[in-house]
């Protein structure tokens, strides 16, 4: 035996008694990841068994075509059975087709590599036949439209909401040249269907939600405080790697990068974790955090005040500007109500915290599948931005984050103005109300300095 070979063999005989061997498939680790898939799957089956017909039947679509290829997936497939990071099959389309005369939905997928969570979610795949070879997926999708006839056709294609635009140029030609331009001019954008679709949160992604804010809550609450900033030794940048370092431990995504920022008295402006700087007594700490749980995400903002010696509570100025913060996030929660436009929560808003003297900035959105999710957004009608997020409505049972700033003067440090910026996890209620999911923060966090 050569070497190279036994020393190969010796680091993976090491790794395997340092880790507990094969044992691993009976921990506890992999029994949690177990029942977290198992439990994200069958709650996105039971979401598309019990939903999507009556949205199509509602937008008036016959059918609707999700097309990927290998290494290119299409953004929506993940809320069907498949997995974002590659999608399955060189060249596939998942369609559901609605026959009509209270039928039930057809759901087949058409393609190579049909198996493992997609098979429950395209159930009619088998006894069609699925897969193809040199011929192409071509002929076959053909055959399978042609002699249903849908007069709608919803494909993923949108100039301005992004996970609803998955279809490439390349996929857009080759739906074209397998199906014809009569069937072509039967194409319609999914993306009023696939924003209700996505908007509409069943109960059991709510329990999901609740349990994933509060796991985001109970994280942070443990970051910014003394089990984890020492004053005078912790880095922004510790704190946040402390945060990832739980996300790995605790089976979680996290929902995008994490940042822990550092404003300062005296300094204009803040320290961001692009610049490692030390925590020190009197800082003001920020953090923007959310993870993904079984699909379903958070986004949360913190403020931490940084005691100085002697101190056991915040300067005045920062105190009275974090309350004007509470206020704020009550305002914009009354104002997300089902109907109302984005824009115009942001709008109703931002003007009646300026009549209880609250400096205020709103910029709100629905969230849940995606950290800025498909429907609507409180905040600036610029589409060349925004796109027609802020002309969105309000759903019921949507989730959302309450995101917004407040800014004032801070006496304690020279008048020096001062942003604070927040963020909340809540739904809007199938009865018209907005509830808060996991806080929302009312006081103040503080660490002590030793």
């Amino acid at each position: 035996m050569e070497a190279w070979t036994r020393s190969a063999m010796m680091v993976g005989l090491n790794l395997l008694l340092m880790t507990g061997g094969l044992a691993f498939a009976d921990s506890a680790e992999a029994q949690l990841a177990r029942e977290r898939t198992e439990r994200e799957w069958a709650v996105k089956l039971e979401k598309l068994e019990t939903t999507l017909q009556p949205l199509m039947e509602k937008h008036g679509v016959d059918m609707w075509i999700i097309y990927t290829r290998e290494n290119d997936p299409d953004p929506l497939i993940q809320l069907f059975g498949d997995y974002i990071n590659t999608a399955s099959g060189h060249r596939n389309t998942y369609i559901f087709f609605n026959p009509g005369d209270g039928r039930p939905l057809e759901r087949i997928a058409l393609g190579t590599h049909i198996r493992g969570h997609v098979l429950p979610f395209f159930p009619d795949t088998p006894a069609y036949g699925h897969g193809y070879g040199e011929e192409g997926l071509a002929p076959h999708l053909r055959r399978y439209v042609h002699e249903r006839d849908p007069q709608v056709i919803a494909i993923n294609r949108s100039r301005t909401i992004t996970m609803v635009d998955g279809l490439s140029l390349e996929g857009y030609t080759y739906l074209v040249e397998a199906l014809g331009p009569a069937y072509e001019a039967r194409f319609v954008s999914a993306e009023p269907l696939a924003i209700d679709y996505i908007a509409h949160r069943t109960p059991a992604e709510l329990e999901i939600s609740l349990e994933a804010s509060w796991i985001t809550w109970n994280l942070l609450r443990r970051a910014f405080s003394n089990e984890v900033i020492t004053p005078g030794v912790t880095t922004n940048e510790d704190v946040m790697f402390w945060l990832i370092d739980q996300v790995q431990k605790q089976q979680l995504e996290l929902n995008f990068a994490p940042s822990v920022t550092i404003r300062r008295q005296g300094v204009q402006g803040s320290f961001s974790v692009h610049h490692a700087e030390v925590i020190r007594p009197g800082d003001m700490l920020h953090t923007d955090f959310g993870i993904k749980l079984m699909g379903i995400g958070t986004d949360q903002q913190k403020q931490t005040y940084v005691l100085r010696p002697g101190e056991t509570e915040p300067p005045a100025g920062l105190q009275a500007l974090f309350t004007q913060s509470v206020r704020m996030a009550e305002i914009v929660a009354e104002e997300l109500k089902p109907g109302v436009l984005g824009r115009d929560v942001k709008a109703r808003a931002e003007a009646r915290g300026r009549e209880e003297g609250i400096t205020n900035l709103v910029y709100s959105h629905a969230q849940g599948s995606w950290v800025h999710d498909a429907g609507a957004w409180a905040i600036h009608d610029w589409p060349e931005r925004y796109g027609n997020h802020p002309r969105e409505p309000v759903r019921p049972t949507e989730f959302w984050s309450v995101e917004f700033s407040v800014t004032g003067e801070i006496p304690e440090w020279g008048g020096q103005t001062f942003t604070m910026g927040r963020e909340e996890d809540g739904w809007v209620g199938a009865e018209g109300t907005f509830h808060w999911m996991a806080g929302p923060q009312k006081e103040l966090w503080t660490v002590r300095s030793h």
